[in-house]
């Protein structure tokens, strides 16, 4: 009996299983939940495509009917303009740069045309204009600070420009005459115009320059008040800028070099040339070397023995100060 039983397991297997079964018919319930999903996938399809065809019209009906939105939206003529600016431009300018029409709308303004009027100045850095509703426009500035000034001729007459840390050429507009005549003139550039025909091309180099300038002016501002000149003829061959002081005819400086270590040696030459010779006696000061500086006074050593100051001995250098100069914080012009 065992022995048929095991024979019978044996013949059996899952390919006697027949596999002609019918699924079972879905429920009702299962029915529902599916086409509930496939609404929902469609609602969705549809709430897509209408937002995205709604933000199209938006974004056309901005670009090319600005009106129709003006009406749409409750807006008033402008009433006032209010620039917020780290410079020195204010509300009159903006206004009269800008020449707005009368009872023209806030919303009917074009902020990418006007922000262009505003950019088109080269005294404006960054521009950033805001509708304050239901009247105000507020424009935001970044102004370009001036480091030197050079003079062209533009046809009969020569004119004043100024230059910034970027080497943008501009006219001033607003700033203090005091600031403008403390300013250096630029020397031994080449100034050229722009693509536009109008304004001039940056210059090059004035990055350093202006590091320079800002270093002397901080840290050594009774220096700072005697130059006159910086020249950049040197600057792209020799990494050196020229300075030309009140009573010293040159003075380099090494554009590779820290300026504020080479501004404490001039001042500690020309305390020292005071001192041994009671005048201003140099006619040169090469900072550019290192640690070595040649120096060229003013007169021979044979004439300045003729004349010897009372009580004055000869000059003798001592290139680095006993202490070492302390650093002022750093701050832009």
């Amino acid at each position: 009996m065992s022995e048929e039983k095991d024979n019978d397991a044996a013949e059996r297997s899952w390919r006697t299983i027949r596999q002609d079964v019918t699924p079972r018919a879905m429920s009702a319930r299962g029915r529902r939940r599916r086409q509930v999903a496939a609404l929902k996938a469609v609602v969705l399809v549809a709430l897509t495509g209408a937002a995205g065809w709604g933000i199209y019209e938006m974004v056309h009906t901005w670009e090319t009917d600005r009106a129709a939105i003006a009406s749409a939206v409750k807006s008033e003529p402008v009433k006032d303009i209010v620039v917020v600016t780290d410079g020195v431009l204010g509300n009159d300018w903006a206004a009269r740069t800008l020449a707005l029409p009368r009872d023209t709308t806030l919303m009917a303004l074009d902020l990418v045309a006007l922000r262009a009027k505003l950019m088109a100045v080269g005294q404006v850095r960054v521009a950033v204009l805001t509708r304050n509703f239901p009247d105000i426009l507020r424009i935001d500035l970044q102004e370009r600070t001036p480091v030197a000034r050079i003079q062209v001729e533009d046809g009969l007459e020569k004119k004043q420009l100024l230059v910034a840390k970027d080497g943008v050429v501009y006219d001033g507009v607003a700033y203090d005459k005091a600031l403008l005549a403390s300013l250096p003139w630029l020397d031994g550039f080449r100034l050229r115009r722009a693509d536009d025909g109008k304004s001039y091309a940056p210059i090059d180099g004035m990055k350093a320059v202006a590091d320079l300038l800002t270093t002397a002016q901080l840290q050594a501002p009774h220096l700072y008040r005697e130059w006159l000149f910086v020249s950049l003829a040197r600057l792209a061959e020799h990494d050196e800028i020229a300075v030309k002081a009140q009573d010293i005819p040159e003075i380099v400086f090494s554009a590779k070099q820290d300026f504020f270590r080479q501004i404490a040696q001039l001042d500690y030459i020309i305390d020292e040339t005071k001192r041994a010779l009671g005048e201003p006696q140099l006619q040169s000061v090469n900072l550019a070397l290192g640690p070595q500086v040649p120096v060229k006074l003013a007169q021979t050593p044979e004439q300045l023995a003729k004349q010897p100051p009372a009580g004055v001995t000869a000059p003798t250098f001592q290139l680095q100060p006993s202490s070492s100069p302390k650093r002022k914080p750093s701050r832009d012009l």
